[in-house]
C-alpha cells in the first residue's frame, strides 16, 4: 500500500476506507419472511408488541414487561449476531431524546426524569434494532401477529375471569382486554390493524388466507373493545387503505364515479360519528370530557414553564411510570376540576413536560414521517411496503392520539420509532461477480410486495437517500 502524497490525499484515503466499510455493512441482508432469521425476528416483534402494550392482567407492572422485552431482544441479537445490522436513526428522534436528557437540567423531579430518559431511550433502541434488521413485510406481519396475541389472551383472560380483564358498568360486564382498559385495547389493535393492511392483500394461497384471518381477528378485538375512538381509528385506517388501492382507478374513472366516491367518503365518517354519539353515547362536543382537561394542561404549562416544560416524566401520573405529586399537575387538576393520569392527547401530553419546544419537536417527527411516505411510495417507488406501513400506522397514531397520549405510551413510542426507521435504513445490493459497480449509481429498487425481497442484485438501493 503506497503512502499518500499529501495530507489531502491521506484524508481522501481514510474517507474512502470508511465508505468501503459502510458499504460493506449496508450490503448485509435484512431478515426476510423466507429465512429462519426472519421468523426469529417475527416472533420477537410480536412479543415486543405484546409487552409494550403493558398487559397488566398477565404482568403486574410495565417494568416487568420491559425486562422481558430487553432480555429477549438481547437473545435475538446474539442469535443473529453474524448478520446484525446497525441502525440509522431518524434525526427528529435524536432531537427529541436529546431534549428529554437536557430537561434533566431543569426538571422538577430528577429521579422521574432520569428513569423516563432511560426507559424511552431503551425502547427506542429496541425499535431501531428491529427496523435495521428486518424487511418491511417482517415488521408488518410481526405487528399484526402481536395484535392477534393481544386479542387471544384478552379473550382467554375474560373467559377465565382473570382480575382486570373485565369490569362492571351500568350496561353490564365490560370487556377490558389485557391492558385492563377497553380504550387501551382499541388503540393497540388499531396499530396492529394498520400494520396488517400495509402488508397488502396481493398474497396468494395460504398467505392470503392468513392475511384475511389476521385482519378478522383484529376486527373482532376492536368490536369487543367497543371504544368510539377505536372504531374511528379502524375506519380511518381502512379508509387510507381503500384510497391507496382505489385512487389509481378513480383518476381514470368518469366524473360521475368520482363524485359518487367523494360522497361515499363524506357519508361513511358521518355515519360513524352518528353511531359513536347515538349508539355508544359518546360526547363529541368535549371529546368525552377531555377538551376542558386539554385547556387546563395548556394553560398550566404556559403559566409554569412554557418553552421547555418541567422535565420529561416529571409531571404526569402515567400508569406505566407515575411521577411524584407535584405542583404542575395539581395546577392542571385545579383548573380542570377533575383528575386524569395524563394529557389524553398526542401533543398535549408532551407540553407540560417539554414545553412548546417539545411540541414542535413532536411535529417535526410527524413531518419526517410524511416525507418518508413520499420518498418510499405507496404502490410504486423504491419501497412501497414501507411507505404504506408508515402511512397507515401514522393514521392510527394520529386518530387515536386525539384522545390518547400515543407519543408517550410505550407502545406508541416504540411503534412510531420502528415504522419510521424502517425506510430510513440504507440497503445496498451486492453486485454480481465479474461486473463492475458504477460509482455514483443510486437507482432505487422496488420491493416485491409479495415476497418482500429485492430481486435485482446488481443495483444499489438506498431506502430513503437520506437518513
Amino acid at each position: 500500500m503506497s503512502r499518500p502524497s499529501s495530507p489531502v490525499a491521506a484524508v481522501r484515503q481514510v474517507l474512502g476506507g470508511a465508505r468501503a466499510v459502510l458499504d460493506w455493512h449496508d450490503r448485509r441482508p435484512r431478515a426476510s419472511l423466507s429465512s429462519p432469521r426472519g421468523w426469529i425476528w417475527l416472533a420477537l416483534i410480536a412479543a415486543l408488541f405484546f409487552w409494550m402494550s403493558n398487559p397488566l392482567v398477565f404482568v403486574p407492572s410495565f417494568f416487568f414487561s420491559f425486562d422481558h422485552a430487553k432480555f429477549w431482544t438481547k437473545v435475538v441479537v446474539l442469535v443473529t449476531l453474524p448478520w446484525l445490522r446497525l441502525p440509522r436513526v431518524p434525526w427528529p428522534w435524536l432531537l427529541f431524546l436529546g431534549l428529554c436528557y437536557l430537561s434533566q437540567l431543569w426538571s422538577i423531579s430528577d429521579p422521574n426524569t432520569d428513569l423516563s430518559n432511560l426507559v424511552y431511550f431503551q425502547v427506542a433502541v429496541m425499535a431501531l434494532l428491529v427496523a435495521a434488521n428486518c424487511e418491511p413485510l417482517v415488521v408488518c406481519w410481526g405487528l399484526g401477529l402481536g395484535g392477534v396475541v393481544v386479542v387471544v389472551l384478552s379473550e382467554y383472560a375474560f373467559r377465565t375471569e382473570m382480575l382486570g380483564a373485565s369490569y362492571t358498568s351500568v350496561s353490564g360486564l365490560e370487556f377490558a382486554g389485557v391492558g385492563t382498559n377497553e380504550n387501551i385495547l382499541a388503540y393497540t389493535l388499531g396499530i396492529s390493524l394498520a400494520a396488517s393492511l400495509a402488508a397488502g392483500s396481493r398474497m396468494r394461497g395460504p398467505g392470503r388466507i392468513l392475511w384475511v384471518a389476521l385482519v378478522a381477528v383484529q376486527a373482532y378485538g376492536l368490536y369487543r373493545a367497543g371504544s368510539g375512538t377505536g372504531y374511528l381509528t379502524a375506519l380511518s385506517v381502512c379508509g387510507a387503505f381503500a384510497v391507496v388501492y382505489v385512487w389509481p382507478r378513480l383518476r381514470a374513472a368518469s366524473r360521475r364515479t368520482r363524485l359518487m366516491a367523494a360522497g361515499f367518503v363524506v357519508a361513511v365518517p358521518t355515519a360513524a360519528l352518528l353511531v359513536v354519539t347515538a349508539v355508544l353515547g359518546k360526547d363529541l362536543t368535549t371529546i368525552s370530557g377531555r377538551a376542558p382537561f386539554w385547556r387546563a394542561a395548556v394553560e398550566a404549562s404556559l403559566e409554569t414553564a412554557p418553552w421547555l416544560g418541567s422535565g420529561w416524566g416529571a409531571v404526569w401520573e402515567h400508569p406505566w411510570n407515575s411521577a411524584q405529586p407535584n405542583s404542575v399537575v395539581q395546577l392542571i387538576y385545579d383548573k380542570a376540576g377533575y383528575v386524569l393520569p395524563h394529557g389524553h392527547n398526542f401533543f398535549v401530553d408532551v407540553m407540560p413536560e417539554l414545553g412548546l419546544v417539545g411540541v414542535a419537536t413532536a411535529l417535526a417527527m410527524v413531518g419526517y414521517a410524511i416525507v418518508a411516505i413520499r420518498r418510499s411510495g405507496l404502490r410504486e417507488g423504491p419501497d412501497p411496503v414501507s411507505g404504506r406501513l408508515v402511512l397507515f400506522v401514522l393514521v392510527a397514531l394520529m386518530v387515536s392520539g386525539i384522545t390518547e397520549p400515543m407519543l408517550t405510551v410505550p407502545l406508541g413510542w416504540w411503534t412510531f420509532a420502528l415504522v419510521v426507521s424502517v425506510p430510513a435504513q440504507r440497503v445496498l445490493q451486492k453486485a454480481p461477480a465479474g461486473r463492475r459497480k458504477h460509482r455514483g449509481s443510486s437507482r432505487p429498487v422496488a420491493l416485491d410486495e409479495t415476497a418482500g425481497s429485492h430481486h435485482q442484485p446488481d443495483v444499489e438501493h438506498d431506502a430513503t437517500r437520506t437518513s
